[in-house]
């Protein structure tokens, strides 16, 4: 064993940016539960945040420098690295957010009605990890991989817990304070893992992001919007006196969850890839491809060839909304009469405006992630454009949208990266390139 030469513990403060799901694999109340200690309060276990720092890291880094490895009885690293569980600083806000699985036509598959706890958006916690030097270990290395852990974070490239492709499990640090402990100071050691230790300390999160690559793992792409009308995305209302319906909201704000958008975008998507299809020989894909591109964008679910989306969608609050309560009747079609027991009530929310927040993993060469993206931003127009709706309803107006306009930006704008006015170049590229990117 090498002996240690230092010790470098970070406290780390963060705050939920998207609702979150650890499950704890029980179903007392739902059917995906939140981990919880003896006490019943929520926590994130450190081999949850391990798991997640790890998967990042080795994307394009030697991840056993940090986290170690194990070849066989004898030939293996210990991780330098050492994660606390991420304990809450206030009290619990849950959360229940149920769902269902639709076939391409929009109407509900049998048995997958589903349902989860969570913890709601804007929580705070805390913490620790442990950096171990031993002799022999490349310190600058390292360091320079756990800062761009830090950066991960920031970027909404790390997430924690289930559905992270689909908008759950964002977090901020918020703030990030380090010691390092060696032989001239190992008995302070002692007060390394006391809250109040920590308390004063100036935050030094922005020197660490600093050292950090400032190559992205994703391309990023934002789309501003405003809502031409209401939105409904049902959240079943359990309180006496409520409305029957009421659109989702996460603490109070009304949100339009990454899988609403997932779901609308893969749709047309799939019908712009057949319509490519279609064209004759100059196409750049065939019909026989198209199930294997959507695959390869938005992920498969099957046992065999599974494999996580390729395309992050976060989820967007609405600011600016107005609540509509509305009550409703259903007519028979056949008599044009009110049909007996139809009467309910409904709670929209109208001419809001939000950011649509999309993320696309990069490849090891641009334009395995470019075609993507083109493609990709061909959707985005339709939705920009209000042909493309999203959520229930929308035969009736609902979930549509138009860009959001300025003096600076008469028309909207689409921006990569933080850049404005390039989706035509990725969307030329996708077209051109698609054929030979897409196996």
């Amino acid at each position: 064993m090498k002996n240690v030469l230092k010790r470098q513990v970070f406290y780390i403060q963060i705050q939920l940016e998207s609702p979150l799901n650890v499950a704890s694999g029980e179903d007392e109340w739902t059917d995906a539960d939140i981990l919880r200690d003896f006490e019943g309060n929520p926590f994130v276990s450190g081999s949850s945040l391990a798991g997640a720092m790890r998967a990042y890291v080795g994307e394009r880094e030697n991840e056993w420098n940090l986290f170690g490895y194990s070849a066989d009885d004898t030939n293996g690293k210990m991780s330098s690295l050492f994660i606390s569980d991420l304990i809450f600083d206030e009290e619990a806000v849950m959360g229940i957010r149920d769902g269902v699985g639709l076939n391409e036509n929009k109407v509900a598959k049998a048995g997958s009605k589903y349902d989860m706890e969570i913890l709601e958006t804007g929580m705070k916690g805390h913490f620790y990890l442990e950096l171990v030097i031993r002799e022999g270990d490349d310190e600058e290395a390292m360091l320079c991989a756990l800062s761009s852990v830090f950066a991960g974070i920031q970027q909404g490239e790390i997430r924690l817990g289930r559905k992270k492709t689909r908008g759950f499990g964002a977090f901020k640090i918020i703030k990030l304070v380090p010691k390092a402990y060696d032989r001239e100071n190992y008995l302070e050691y002692a007060e390394a893992y006391k809250i109040s230790f920590w308390e004063n300390k100036p935050d030094q999160l922005e020197n660490w992001l600093h050292i950090a690559n400032a190559s992205n793992r994703m391309v990023h792409i934002e789309v501003p919007l405003v809502m031409k009308g209401g939105i409904s995305i049902r959240q079943y209302a359990a309180k006496k006196n409520a409305p029957d319906f009421v659109h989702l909201t996460s603490n109070g704000i009304p949100v339009i969850p990454g899988s609403s958008f997932a779901g609308a975008i893969r749709h047309r998507v799939k019908q712009i890839l057949l319509d490519l299809a279609e064209e004759g020989a100059e196409s750049p894909v065939r019909k026989n491809e198209v199930e294997q591109i959507i695959s390869r964008m938005f992920g498969n679910a099957s046992d065999k060839e599974g494999h996580a989306s390729n395309i992050i969608i976060s989820e967007a609050r609405i600011l600016g909304a107005r609540p509509l309560t509305m009550v409703r009747t259903g007519i028979s079609r056949f008599e044009s009469a009110v049909r007996d027991g139809a009467l309910y009530k409904e709670r929209t929310y109208v001419d809001g405006h939000f950011k649509l927040e999309i993320a696309v993993r990069k490849g090891k060469e641009p334009k395995d992630s470019n075609w993507m993206i083109g493609i990709l931003l061909l959707a985005i127009k339709d939705l920009e454009n209000g042909y493309l709706a999203v959520g229930g309803q929308t035969a009736v107006g609902r979930g549509i949208f138009a860009p959001a306009v300025s003096e600076e930006y008469p028309n909207g704008v689409i921006f990569i990266d933080g850049k404005p006015g390039l989706e035509m170049q990725f969307i030329a590229e996708a077209l051109n390139g698609l054929c030979e990117n897409k196996g």
